[in-house]
């Protein structure tokens, strides 16, 4: 789809932000069975600006995408609950609401976030009044992390719908910096698509908004083993709660690919380097 103007202002891979967003407005449609809500993105949604166009509306994309936030949702309770005055780092935070639907669950949480400079300009128009630290930086520079709140306590970042749109060598450098910034014992949470999928431009996304994807990986261990100083803790699965037929293909890739996962979600644990 050729780009356009909108009153977002948004192009190319910050235009993806749209996609998870429609999904959660429309929760109640999607996941009818689940508890998941998030009336705020509804309103988010509409004051955007967004064309019809822009969003990619079919049900497994949907189902995906809210399934995906459900899985950080439950990594980040897991997270705070064990350490509740911990800071929690968006990277590549888009319109995410998660500080707004977790917070009375999560009270003494610091919640910060960071993108590119047009949608942190986007989310403070939209969002003016929010208790959050934002950040406008390009996550694969190596100082983006630098000077952020959490040096003093357990962190834990959030990579959701990110590091596929990074080069490796860009993925390394996030990675890096996350570590030396916040230190041993800071945790990672990150979605990943295999490399079959992530270099074969089909998904509808990449065709919607010109984005590409740049970077995958087998599993999550091999993700760990893509910048020194990281382990990896439990991978989440997400094909697996969509449907029994997502279930099945989710198993049929790994036997296919020897253990590789189609898509799945890495939990990694920063430590210090030998």
């Amino acid at each position: 789809m050729a780009d356009s103007p909108t009153a977002h202002g948004l192009d190319g891979v910050a235009r993806t932000l749209l996609t998870p967003l429609y999904a959660r407005a429309h929760a109640a449609r999607f996941v009818p069975e689940s508890s998941f809500r998030d009336p705020l993105a509804a309103d988010l949604l509409a004051r955007t600006g967004y064309a019809d166009p822009e969003v990619i509306r079919d049900r497994p994309n949907m189902l995906g995408g809210l399934h995906r936030g459900m899985v950080f949702d439950a990594l980040t309770e897991a997270f705070v609950a064990d350490h509740p005055t911990a800071t929690v780092v968006s990277a590549g935070i888009g319109l995410c609401t998660r500080n707004h639907r977790l917070a009375e669950r999560a009270p003494g949480v610091r919640w910060v976030g960071v993108d590119t400079a047009e949608v942190i300009a986007l989310r403070r128009r939209l969002l003016p009044d929010e208790d959050i630290t934002l950040r406008a930086a390009s996550i694969t520079e190596p100082d983006w992390a630098r000077g952020l709140p959490g040096a003093d306590g357990p962190v834990l970042v959030l990579a959701e719908g990110v590091l596929m749109y990074l080069a490796p060598d860009g993925v390394r450098t996030c990675l890096d910096a996350i570590r030396a910034t916040f230190g041993p014992g800071t945790e990672l949470a990150a979605d990943y698509f295999h490399p079959k999928l992530a270099h074969s431009d089909r998904h509808p996304i990449v065709k919607a908004t010109g984005a590409r994807f740049l970077f995958g990986v087998r599993n999550g261990a091999r993700l760990a083993q893509h910048a020194p100083g990281w382990s990896l803790v439990r991978e989440h699965g997400v094909m697996e709660r969509l449907n029994p037929t997502q279930r099945v293909a989710a198993y049929a890739a790994r036997a296919l690919t020897l253990g590789g996962r189609a898509y799945a979600v890495a939990q990694l644990r920063a430590h210090a380097r030998p």
